[in-house]
């Protein structure tokens, strides 16, 4: 927009300061050729149309003196294009024209040339500065947005590391009431239990058996709860992680694409480690692929499991197997839809579970 001003302004400068007083066809013609070549300029920056144009208009001055005085506009597009060799063909016709134009016109050319000159050293320096205005207003943008994105990676991983520590403390927890406490009411209950035997008071007895009631009792608290704790310390991404480490170990690239909470329920938890590691082991066994995907999404109303494979072994799947029995049943027991396909593109499991309610 700023190059088109300083060309508007410099043909009305050269239209009003040089044809003030004689005015032909010639002059109109001048005036319509430079502003079809400075339009053609415009369009076709720095190409092989702006070339032809600018030696057309250079021609031109060369058969008609008319066409002298338009070229500042010219001259405008020669710096704007950096073609400075065509300042010797301007030179050249300028010792041809000569005396076909009065020495104060050529003085007025010159001084509007100069301007031209200034102009454009002027539009390209600010167009410079705003192209790297821009370019720097972009870069950190794109750096804000990387550091952003950089940050919340960070978080998520600071939440995740703390959520694994948890996980890891209760599991030791769990494993510390298990071996200490647990052994200890056992050994109650074995003691009191002999003392029953031993013992002839009837009323001791009695004391014995509610004694051993309750620590039954408490033996039974302390077992749900050390199963509550260890369900909740499995964390399900980390277990599937170290449960494709086989199909590794075996060659075979594994992708996975893992989208869902950390708060799903304990029985669809497990069903899901239990239906991938069945699904890994039958790869192992009796697949002859080289990729597996394994992805989980949960969406807002179900869970989605898939376990797909590029191996070509249709001909010797047995969907009567033991394996995939189990797989469906369980998923069947808990609700759910489950479909086996087998073909030359290979194996898959595609698993929809609805979530419980309130979940």
């Amino acid at each position: 927009m700023k190059t088109l001003f300083n060309k508007f302004v410099l043909i009305v400068c050269c239209f009003f300061t040089i044809h003030n007083e004689n005015f032909d066809i010639m002059s109109v013609v001048a005036l319509l050729t430079i502003i079809s070549a400075s339009s053609i300029c415009q369009y076709g920056y720095k190409n092989k149309i702006s070339l032809v144009s600018e030696c057309v208009y250079i021609f031109l001055c060369f058969i008609h003196p008319c066409f002298i005085y338009y070229l500042p506009v010219l001259i405008y597009d020669i710096m704007q294009d950096k073609r400075y060799y065509f300042f010797i063909p301007l030179f050249i016709m300028t010792i041809y024209q000569w005396n076909k134009i009065e020495p104060w016109q050529f003085a007025l050319i010159l001084a509007i040339s100069v301007i031209s000159i200034v102009l454009q050293n002027r539009t390209y320096l600010w167009e410079k500065l705003q192209r790297e205005l821009i370019e720097t207003r972009d870069t950190s943008a794109e750096l804000t947005m990387l550091l952003t994105e950089k940050n919340k990676h960070l978080r998520d991983n600071q939440d995740y590391e703390i959520y694994l520590a948890t996980l890891k403390e209760r599991n030791r927890i769990a494993r510390e009431i298990h071996d200490n406490v647990g052994h200890l009411l056992s050994r109650s209950i074995l003691q009191t239990g002999a003392l029953k035997i031993v013992s002839k008071d009837e009323t001791q007895k009695k004391n014995l058996e509610g004694l051993s009631e309750t620590l039954n009792s408490a033996m039974t608290t302390i077992r749900n709860s050390v199963h509550d704790l260890h369900d909740d310390s499995v964390d399900l991404e980390s277990t599937l992680k170290e449960a494709i480490k086989p199909l590794e170990e075996n060659g075979i690239k594994t992708k996975t694409d893992f989208d869902f909470s950390k708060d799903l329920p304990n029985n669809i938890k497990f069903s899901f480690i239990s239906i991938v590691k069945e699904s890994i082991s039958n790869i192992i066994k009796h697949s002859s692929c080289d990729t597996v995907i394994i992805t989980l999404f949960e969406h807002p109303t179900f869970y989605q499991l898939i376990v797909e494979d590029n191996g070509k072994c249709s001909n010797i799947i047995n969907y009567n197997g033991m394996g995939l029995l189990n797989i469906r049943e369980r998923i069947e027991s808990m609700g759910g839809l489950i479909q086996i396909d087998s073909n030359e593109k290979g194996f898959r499991i595609f698993i929809t579970l609805r979530k419980p309610e309130g979940v």
